[in-house]
Parts: C-alpha cells; sequence; structure tokens
C-alpha cells in the first residue's frame, strides 16, 4: 500500500475511533445523573416519612397528656350542705365580783329564745323600737310573746327554726343545746333577760353562719348589755318606771353609781356579762 493510502485509512479509522466514544460517554453521565436522582429520592422519602410519622406520634402523645392534664387539673368546688346542726354554749360571767354596783342577789338569765331566719326574719336590731315581744322579754323574762312574733315570722317565710331554751338560774354557769340552720335561713339572732334588770337584755342579732359557700366552724361571741328603751330604771333592782315615748334599743349605758356600765360592758375593766360559744357538728 502507498503511503497515501495508508494515511487515508488511518484518517478514516480514527473518524470512526471518535464517534464511537463520545455516545458512551453520554449514557455514562445520564446514568450517573440518574442513579444520583434516584438516591435523593429515595433519602427524601425516607426522611420525609421518618418525619411524618414523629409529628403524628407526638402529637398522639401530646393530645393524650393535655387531655389528662385537664382533667387532673379541673376539680369541682365541694358542695356544702344545705342543713346543719350547731351547738351553742350560753356561759355567765356576771358576778359581783366583776360587776359589784349594785349586784343583786338573786342575779339569772331568763330562758334563751330565737330563730335562725333570712334577711327578714330578725326579732331586734339596735337603733330601732322594741317590737311588743322583746319588750316583755327585756322587762320580764316571758318568751310566749316574743314566740307569738317568731311564729309570725316563720309564716311570713323568714324562719325555720324556733329556739326555746332554758336560761342560767341559782348556780348554774351555763346553758348548751343544739339548733338547726339552712342556707335559706343562715341568720342566728337569740336573746335573754339580764335579771332583775329594768327592761336590759343580751343578744346575738343576724349573726352569720354561711358565706362565700361555707358554714361557719366555730365562734365565741362575748355578749354584751342592751337596753330595750322601755323602761328609764337605772338599777338592776329599779321599780317599773316606762319611759313614755319608748325609746330605740340601744347598748347600756348607765351612772357609774348605778350598775356602772359602758356602750354594754363594765366602763372600768371592759369584762363582759357573758358569752355563747357556736360549734359545727359534724
Amino acid at each position: 500500500m502507498s503511503t497515501a493510502n495508508t494515511s487515508l485509512c488511518a484518517l478514516i479509522l480514527f473518524t470512526l475511533t471518535a464517534c464511537g466514544g463520545g455516545g458512551g460517554g453520554d449514557t455514562t453521565q445520564t446514568n450517573a445523573s440518574n442513579n444520583t436522582s434516584n438516591e435523593t429520592s429515595t433519602d427524601t422519602s425516607s426522611d420525609t416519612n421518618t418525619t411524618t410519622n414523629t409529628s403524628d406520634n407526638n402529637a398522639g402523645s401530646s393530645g393524650d397528656n393535655t387531655s389528662t392534664d385537664t382533667s387532673t387539673d379541673t376539680t369541682e368546688t365541694a358542695q356544702a350542705e344545705d342543713t346543719v346542726t350547731y351547738q351553742l354554749t350560753f356561759t355567765r360571767t356576771w358576778e359581783a365580783d366583776n360587776f359589784p354596783t349594785n349586784f343583786p342577789g338573786n342575779s339569772h338569765f331568763s330562758p334563751l329564745v330565737g330563730l335562725t331566719h333570712n334577711a327578714d326574719g330578725f326579732i331586734f336590731k339596735p337603733d330601732t323600737s322594741a317590737s311588743a315581744g322583746m319588750v316583755s322579754m327585756a322587762e320580764t323574762g316571758s318568751k310566749f310573746q316574743l314566740k307569738e312574733e317568731i311564729s309570725a315570722i316563720q309564716n311570713a317565710g323568714n324562719s325555720n327554726y324556733l329556739i326555746d331554751e332554758s336560761g342560767v338560774s341559782g348556780s348554774a354557769k351555763s346553758v348548751t343545746f343544739t339548733f338547726e340552720a339552712s342556707q335559706a335561713f343562715s341568720l342566728l339572732s337569740v336573746v335573754s333577760m339580764v335579771a332583775p334588770s329594768p327592761d336590759w337584755f343580751i343578744g346575738l342579732e343576724s349573726l352569720p353562719l354561711f358565706t362565700d359557700n361555707q358554714w361557719l366552724e366555730s365562734q365565741t361571741i362575748q355578749l354584751k348589755v342592751y337596753d330595750a328603751g322601755s323602761d328609764s330604771g337605772t338599777r338592776f333592782g329599779s321599780a317599773n318606771q316606762a319611759t313614755s315615748p319608748a325609746e330605740p334599743i340601744m347598748l347600756l349605758t348607765s351612772d357609774p353609781t348605778d350598775s356602772d356600765f359602758s356602750a354594754g360592758v363594765h366602763s372600768d375593766s371592759g369584762a363582759y356579762i357573758g358569752m355563747i360559744e357556736i360549734k359545727l357538728m359534724q
């Protein structure tokens, strides 16, 4: 073969080889690209699934915890009983050594009378006129007329329990009894005559037993002396001297030479004439 032919053949062979090599390279790049894409897709799908599952699990757990916490934290306020029973003890502290001025030899307290009631069922209020029943109780110790007035209060729907108990006389120092109260009639009023006296008495006036959905557990009340305003006598043993017109009920203040009271207590020592202790029965 001549040199020219040899050169021509070599040129043709070179051209064919170059064309075939270029196509193989493109295919390899495409496959590599496709593999990379598939791996990316697979990894992304795996990540997505993982994230989704984690999110679902957390959401379920959070929902359960929230429900549990809400149920645990929410508590109902205990409903107080509608009707309860109290024990009341009235103790005298009125003696010759703490109230020596003209102290009477036959000192005592008349039988106690009272009621549990609502705001309209009171039997006395300071600075207002005493009812006929209150005057009778304060001057004579009788509770008959006052009990009739309490019956009228009950008939009007303003009370549901009458207190009708003995007083403290002779050598006795106290009297104890029980009474009932309800949420509708949760105020307590009770009175007793200071005997002997012109028209003096001790009393609780509308003591609240139920407030803020709770019953009063216990309380001790020191008692002051009231003047019913119907008699002008100045000493324990004074004869009847009707006051006309009658004056309003007020705390007793008297001349030191008569009975030595100031605003219902001893003017010098501040001593009280008696006390009432109230205790909720369980």
